[in-house]
């Protein structure tokens, strides 16, 4: 059960990153993410932070689901690291963005929730393989 669930939250966790990443990347997502936001952060524009989004998150997540479900004793560490980057690039783009409002949206929220769910059944999958 563990590992269906897990599946399921990174895959689609994986499949709505690298897919967001990308239509940020190509200028799909261009009226949601004014420029004005990133005034006042490292970023000039938002490629890095697709990049990050559909590389780093996208990436993470996918292995996570690949290796948990050819029941590899990893895929409970790489849930867990792809929480942990799923909660922290939330936490990041909440702080540094100027959102009008301001976040976090309930997106962000949902997402934040996704990570911490991810970090709590890679540690019961890291449990039950040992």
């Amino acid at each position: 059960m563990i590992q269906i669930l897990i599946a399921l939250l990174t895959g689609f966790v994986a499949l709505t990153a690298v897919g967001g990443g990308i239509a940020i990347l190509v200028g799909l997502e261009a009226e949601r993410f004014p420029l004005e936001w990133l005034q006042d952060t490292p970023f000039n524009d938002y490629t890095i932070p697709a990049l990050i989004l559909a590389i780093v998150v996208g990436g993470s997540s996918l292995m996570a689901c690949i290796t948990v479900l050819k029941r590899k004793p990893i895929g409970g560490l790489l849930t867990i690291a792809a929480g942990l980057f799923l909660v922290d690039f939330i936490t990041v783009e909440v702080l540094i963005l100027k959102q009008v409002p301001p976040g976090p949206t309930v997106f962000e929220l949902i997402y934040f929730g996704f990570g911490l769910a991810m970090l709590g059944l890679g540690v019961l999958f890291s449990l039950t393989q040992a």
